[in-house]
């Protein structure tokens, strides 16, 4: 089968395509035909060496997919031939990753695709869905009529995360940098959009939440303590998900005398049961249309290379999806 993979971490060049050997299939295991993948920033952090994990060499990238089942281990039970499936978290704790024609995911670590969704469009919020289920859901409990302010709001992420607070029945600010920007957050839902480019940010939130905020979500590589810490309102949450070299001040005096919460986290050692019940609320956004999906580009799986290029340089509005093949999903 063709895959994208690496004998090396380094930058996008490690990147190789080619013939490796189909995947085992282990008794609970499924083998899936995959259909769609899609490039995150944990994929780049891995391939380069920046996130240490235990990988086999060659190691096939990524963590996505979307994908329909070819043959099923003999403890198999949920799963038959022709359904489609999804999985996000791939590539890690000794697995082989998505970015091939085909991958063996055990049983446990795989989902089964609401009815009538295109695989490239699931496959672009996956990744971001699961970032967002877990910070508003899991972490922050966020309640209707709560207040939420996400700081980059036309990210990937921040995308999936105004969908599902929309939907929850929050209000929600957001930032975006540039009319185009804007203007999709503001189609997406979005109460209030702040052009960090031309607004005051700091201004902005006081108009629009003048007790402060319930959630505090900072999507971006430059997450601002003292910042965080002045726009929440007492027992206020504040969730890091991204910048592995970020720094900043946080002022502590008036963090802990709102009573607030900080939460630094990732998705990627979450167990087994923790993803089954995420993939529970993810198929239910996915089923309900709150997970907005912006495709940026799609690619065959030959240019993963340059998929890993294009996202290290920034700038890309919406998704990086690959297409191993073709295919459709619906009744």
């Amino acid at each position: 089968m063709k895959a994208a993979y690496i004998e090396q971490f380094g930058p996008p060049d490690v990147i190789r395509f080619g013939d490796l050997p189909m995947p085992r299939v282990g008794p609970r295991d499924v083998l899936v035909r995959v259909a769609a993948v899609a490039v995150d920033g944990i994929d780049a952090y891995i391939r380069s060496g920046a996130y240490p994990v235990p990988v086999p060499m060659p190691f096939i990238i990524g963590r996505d997919l979307v994908g329909t089942v070819v043959e099923t281990g003999p403890e198999v039970a949920e799963f038959r031939p022709g359904d489609w499936v999804w999985a996000n978290n791939q590539g890690y704790d000794g697995r082989q990753g998505s970015f091939s024609e085909y991958c063996a995911v055990e049983q446990d670590l795989l989902y089964p695709l609401p009815e009538d969704l295109d695989p490239l469009l699931a496959a672009a919020v996956l990744h971001s869905g699961l970032t967002a289920v877990l910070a508003l859901q899991f972490k922050a409990r966020l309640q209707s009529k709560e207040t939420v302010f996400i700081n980059g709001g036309a990210g990937n992420v921040g995308a999936a995360a105004l969908g599902i607070a929309k939907a929850l029945g929050a209000r929600v600010a957001v930032t975006a940098g540039g009319p185009e920007k804007a203007e999709w957050c503001r189609k997406s839902g979005a109460d209030r959009v702040i052009d960090y480019r031309g607004e005051d940010v700091r201004q902005a939130l006081r108009e629009f939440a003048p007790g402060g905020v319930d959630v505090y979500l900072d999507t971006t590589r430059q997450f601002d303590g003292d910042l965080a810490v002045e726009s929440i309102a007492r027992r206020g949450r504040i969730l890091v998900i991204a910048g592995l070299a970020a720094r900043t001040l946080l002022p502590v005096g008036r963090f802990y005398q709102r009573n607030a919460t900080l939460y630094g986290f990732t998705v990627t050692d979450a167990t087994t049961e923790e993803l089954a019940t995420y993939a529970i609320e993810i198929n239910r956004w996915l089923a309900q249309g709150a997970l907005p999906a912006r495709i940026a580009c799609r690619l065959p799986l030959s240019q993963a290379a340059e998929a890993h290029r294009l996202l290290e340089a920034g700038g890309v509005f919406g998704k990086i999806v690959l297409a191993p093949g073709e295919g459709t999903h619906g009744n």
